[in-house]
């Protein structure tokens, strides 16, 4: 008979096969961790951005619609009720107002509304929103025709989970001829 020679089998300890499988798990937990808190800044950031473009949008529609206004019709208290009124271009009488989701003018509202309809979407609730107008220019001319300016400040809330608030402001010049 020959001589075998004696190998010893080469494998794992039950205590090397643990080691392993800890150091395993603790990377992956990390990984989904990084993954998971990745996952919700962004879905914060997009939050975040949608509320903006909408309030911005929101924005810009009032200022527009201000600024070729032919008449201001809206009294101190319902500028301190956060309603404004004027006529427009088409001498329709327009009235903008924190309102609730069918469009009625409500102090406790959440949502912006135009002649009793809310264009704002439930992606955003609109806190507060003032009006502050002023007939007064200093510096001009004398038989210069004072152009009232609106200063529109909006305070908006994101409706995503993130519970983000900003607060816009814009002052338009009314083109009253």
């Amino acid at each position: 008979m020959k001589n075998k020679a004696i190998t010893k089998n080469s494998g794992l300890t039950l205590i090397e096969v643990l080691v392993a499988m800890s150091i395993f798990a603790v990377v992956i937990s990390v990984a989904i961790g990084i993954f998971v808190s990745g996952s919700n800044s962004q879905r914060k950031i997009l939050g975040i951005n949608t509320a903006q473009r909408e309030a911005g949008y929101l924005m810009e529609i009032i200022s527009r619609e201000l600024r070729m206004a032919k008449a201001m019709d809206s009294t101190q208290e319902n500028l301190e009720n956060d309603i404004i009124e004027f006529t427009n271009y088409n001498s329709d009488l327009i009235i903008y107002c924190k309102a609730n989701s069918t469009g009625d003018c409500t102090s406790g509202g959440k949502y912006l509304s135009r002649d009793g309809a809310s264009i704002s979407s439930s992606d955003i609730r609109i806190e507060n929103i003032m009006f502050y107008v002023t007939e007064e220019f200093d510096g001009l001319p004398a038989g210069v025709k004072k152009q009232p300016i609106v200063t529109i400040v909006m305070k908006v809330r994101s409706m995503d989970g993130s519970d983000v608030k900003f607060t816009l402001q814009n002052s338009v010049s009314l083109r009253l001829y």
